[in-house]
């Protein structure tokens, strides 16, 4: 018996001690008779409970304005009778005296008159720092030069920027490039050596003929005349037509015939012309 005693005052005292402990904030409770004032300190919420207030249902009034110095909110309540006991949170922020009951309002917006309920807030700063205390000035003597080196900075871009756009570009000189191509004559000597051979294919030949058509007909400003008639024409001019005789004659000439001995290169000089093309860069 002794032992089942002592182990319940343990329980009893840790459970009350947890409930001491784990509250986290000023708990007082109070009746409708009771006058003496409640104290806090700024900032710390005060928990009034089972206070009874006669009359319809309270309600706490909306927290809209920053400026009033006190808060209240009702936790819970519970009818009693005609009338109800709240649990009620007040929270001061500003050192004074503050009746809890100018902070409600009857629910259906009827008049309210109770008995006030006094709390006392407290200050926690000393008397003379009623404000944070300023920071302390910069006494530094060193004075930052960022912004007039990014000005300058900005001013120098943009003046070369200018000077590129207006003047680089005036100065700078166009490149030329030369794009050196074969002449007719270098086009044509692997041609006319194959004609000589008997070894000159279709393709040879037409390409053979090609040269022969676009060279007289830039050089005679022909333009595109028909195939026949630019032949006969050929046929007609003293330098054209050795060339396209000579061709003839090696293409056509019977089996066997020896190959009549033929000055190549006083053959291809009407076409020795340089031919290049400049392009500029």
């Amino acid at each position: 018996m002794i032992r089942f005693s002592f182990i319940l005052s343990l329980l009893l005292i840790s459970c009350s001690s947890g409930a001491m402990t784990a509250a986290p904030v000023q708990v007082t409770e109070a009746n409708g008779n009771e006058t003496a004032e409640l104290k806090t300190t700024v900032g710390f919420p005060l928990r009034i409970l089972q206070n009874k207030i006669a009359g319809s249902h309270l309600i706490a009034k909306p927290y809209t304005d920053r400026r009033v110095p006190a808060m209240v909110r009702i936790i819970e309540s519970f009818p009693h009778g005609s009338d109800f006991r709240y649990d009620i949170e007040f929270k001061g922020f500003e050192p004074g005296r503050y009746n809890v009951i100018d902070y409600l309002q009857r629910e259906d917006d009827s008049e309210l008159a109770s008995a006030p309920l006094w709390v006392n807030v407290e200050p926690i700063l000393a008397a003379d720092k009623v404000r944070p205390i300023p920071l302390p000035q910069n006494t530094s003597q060193f004075r930052s030069y960022y912004v007039p080196i990014l000005f300058v900075s900005g001013i120098a871009w943009l003046a070369g920027l200018l000077a590129i756009l207006f003047y680089g570009r005036g100065t700078l000189k166009k490149a030329s490039v030369v794009i050196k191509t074969k002449t007719p004559a270098e086009k044509m000597r692997p041609l006319i050596d194959a004609a000589i051979a008997g070894n000159l294919t279709s393709a040879q030949q037409a390409e053979l003929e090609r040269i022969l058509s676009e060279f007289w007909s830039g050089k005679l400003n022909l333009g595109h005349l028909p195939a026949d008639q630019l032949r006969s024409t050929l046929r007609e001019h003293p330098e054209a037509t050795k060339m396209l005789e000579q061709i003839d004659y090696w293409l056509h000439r019977p089996a066997g015939e020896a190959t009549q001995p033929v000055d190549i290169n006083a053959l291809l000089k009407p076409y020795q012309g340089q031919s290049t093309t400049t392009a500029s860069e």
